[in-house]
């Protein structure tokens, strides 16, 4: 561990102190032993500079990473300069262009292939050569790790490779394998030779209005064209001859309304997205495209049936995709007009026997892009206009996958609107359902809910208890929300809920009590967050009944309760000083009549950190002191509330931890 140590300490000299390198050498080094360590130090000492003088620790260190890769990893790697400085990496396109470039294995198992491009991209970050991204569904490459591999590349007679912000002349085409042209030009040139190019990256040059005709005509070895966001209004036939392609990426050119049907032979197409761009259908030839695994559309608003005729006609040759894995459809329509359209995507959909992830949307307002980072498991987003035709979903699909085989869903039933999960920290959950307007109790609600981990439940007017819904149990919910229920009275009243970690209440008018006197202490043992807003009529949070059982509860947020007078019912503390044990945060705002958080001084709140307090005059006293919240470093406050609270013993206790806001 001496030797080692010393050694980090030398090649942090090497690397001049800089923090980028030395994350980069030190993992290099982490997982060798000493004789590894003491070579691989030579090498970095040996190896050779060439250029610019301040790039000099960078060049080697980067180049030692480099040449400590395997083969696999070091190709995907210098891929990633392909991809604009600086600019975010969509994870999902950069195996899929993987996969294309034949980096992950030609074996046609697309689930091996997409977990050992996890695997290579994991391995990557752990490298510090990609970083991860603040977004799940994206990586970054360093600006100075990319212009290293630039250069290293630039060296390197293998990688041919072409990249610039403005087109070069047709003669610099020639032998290259990976050309990224992006930035902002309107001309190409007409027939550059490149029969080597494998990849091909024109996006985001919205300059580019057309492609001449013979463009393609020499590009027999493309299997990566990306031309997203450019301003292209035709593709030329010339495409066609490009039969091994597999990756197309044309999302986002708005001017685009229509495809060659010469495109039709691409027979090796396995990618195509075309979202974002100018059709109001699915083009006819995509029926025949029998390797598309990949298939993404939407469509723009159809403003009269027959628009909406031609859409739901042309969803009929999507049964013809028998390896499609994964489909998205997003399609502005008006909310009459597209039940229709669902029923004929849910037919066509169930005979894809090797469909992984479906999606498909229509809402009244502008599509946005949310595609999710995909996994080889099953994952559905679905919007369903009524609740009937989740029913017909279920139906249709029980020949070859149950609700339960489902790993990943998103349903909106009867939510218009709603293009992403309402609930909190919804990426923490995999079967997630928004429920609106419903009426009565509908089947298919029943069987859904019950294999839900998270749900919205959304101005439901006909419950008063969240049994009424005729549920038994929802044992796998870790999630719920409730919001504009307007008769509900009584959220748990049973064993409904026995493993909820986070609750959120809102707009709940006639809501008198969380829990009644018939609850099962079970229901509540594993709630973690408890958020209530807007319920008008709630005056106590914690009654006895329940709260010697919120051993887990770490968060506590009430907001716009006027008619709340305790937060912990007087007689709950009785003989108990362990109350509430992991309890950190309590937010409370605009609580009127609030006159106490705890009657009892004395009781003990070993874990609490935050407390955050506004609008809530009524509120004189803390029970609250550096002998039982001996953890309490932050405290949120009016000034002038402050000014009028009574315990002065406490107030000269926690000031040192006060914020103060007018």
């Amino acid at each position: 561990m001496i030797v080692k140590r010393g050694m980090c300490m030398e090649n942090n000299r090497e690397c001049g102190g800089h923090p980028l390198l030395i994350n980069i050498i030190a993992s290099v080094f982490q997982k060798k032993d000493l004789k590894l360590w003491s070579e691989g130090f030579k090498s970095l000492k040996r190896f050779s500079e060439k250029g610019q003088h301040e790039l000099k620790e960078l060049r080697k260190v980067i180049k030692l990473h480099h040449d400590d890769l395997e083969d696999t990893q070091r190709k995907c790697l210098l891929y990633g300069v392909l991809y604009p400085e600086e600019k975010d990496i969509y994870i999902d396109c950069l195996l899929e262009c993987w996969e294309a470039e034949d980096f992950l294995g030609n074996g046609g198992d697309s689930r091996k292939a997409y977990f050992d491009g996890i695997h290579i991209l994991n391995s990557l970050k752990d490298k510090s050569l990609l970083e991860e991204h603040k977004n799940p569904k994206y990586v970054t490459m360093h600006k100075c790790i990319r212009q290293v591999l630039l250069y290293i590349l630039s060296d390197d007679p293998n990688y041919k490779l072409l990249v610039q912000q403005m087109p070069p002349d047709a003669k610099c085409w020639s032998e290259k394998i990976w050309i990224s042209l992006i930035g902002k030009f309107d001309k190409l040139p007409d027939c550059p030779n490149c029969g080597s190019l494998s990849t091909l990256f024109l996006q985001k040059n919205w300059a580019l209005k057309s492609i001449p005709a013979s463009f393609f005509e020499h590009m027999t070895s493309l299997k990566v064209l990306d031309l997203l966001h450019t301003g292209i209004e035709l593709l030329p036939s010339s495409l066609s001859k490009v039969i091994g392609l597999k990756v197309l990426y044309l999302n986002y050119c708005e001017y685009l309304k229509e495809l060659p049907s010469s495109l039709e032979k691409l027979e090796h197409l396995e990618v195509l997205d075309i979202r974002g761009s100018g059709f109001s259908n699915i083009p006819s030839f995509v029926g025949n495209l029998k390797s598309l695994r990949h298939f993404r559309v939407s469509f723009a608003k159809c403003e009269s049936e027959n628009d909406t005729k031609e859409v739901e006609f042309n969803c009929n040759m999507i049964s013809n995709l028998s390896k499609l894995e994964e489909l998205i459809i997003d399609v502005k329509s008006p909310r009459h007009q597209s039940n229709k359209v669902v029923v004929t995507i849910i037919k066509n959909v169930v005979t894809l026997k090797n469909l992984t992830k479906l999606q498909f949307c229509f809402l009244n307002e502008e599509v946005v892009d949310v595609i999710e980072v995909g996994t080889p498991t099953t994952y559905l987003r679905i919007n369903f206009p009524e609740a009937n035709i989740l029913y017909t979903f279920i139906e249709e699909t029980r020949s070859w996958r149950s609700i339960q085989d489902i790993q990943s869903f998103q349903f909106f039933i009867d939510c218009p609107n709603s293009k992403y999960p309402c609930i909190p920290k919804f990426y923490e959950y995999e079967r997630y359902v928004r429920y609106c307007n419903g009426e009565g109790i509908n089947h298919p609600i029943f069987e859904v809910l019950a294999n839900v981990d998270a749900f919205d439940l959304v101005n439901k007017k006909d419950i008063k208890h969240l049994s009424d819904l005729g549920i038994p149990s929802m044992k796998e919910v870790k999630g719920c929300q409730i919001e504009s229920c307007t008769a509900l009275e009584t959220v748990v009243d049973s064993v409904i809920l026995p493993n909820v970690k986070h609750l959120y209440m809102k707009n709940l008018p006639k809501l008198q009590s969380i829990w009644n006197d018939r609850v099962d202490p079970a229901t509540l043992t594993k709630l973690k967050t408890l958020v209530l807003s807007s319920c008008q009529m709630l005056r106590i949070i914690f009654p006895l009944v329940v709260i010697q059982h919120l051993r887990e509860i770490e968060c506590l947020k009430i907001e716009d309760c006027p008619e709340i007078v305790e937060v912990v019912e007087q007689s709950a503390t009785a003989g108990n000083q362990e109350l509430l044990p992991k309890l950190r945060k309590v937010v409370l705002c605009g609580l009127p009549k609030l006159g106490s958080i705890c009657a009892d001084n004395s009781l003990k709140w070993p874990a609490l950190e935050k407390l955050k307090i506004h609008n809530c005059p009524a509120l004189i006293k803390l029970p609250f002191g550096k002998d039982n919240a001996e953890n309490l470093k932050l405290i949120q406050v009016e000034n002038q509330w402050w000014e009028n609270l009574q315990n002065q013993e406490v107030k000269e206790q926690l000031q040192q931890f006060c914020t103060f806001r007018s």
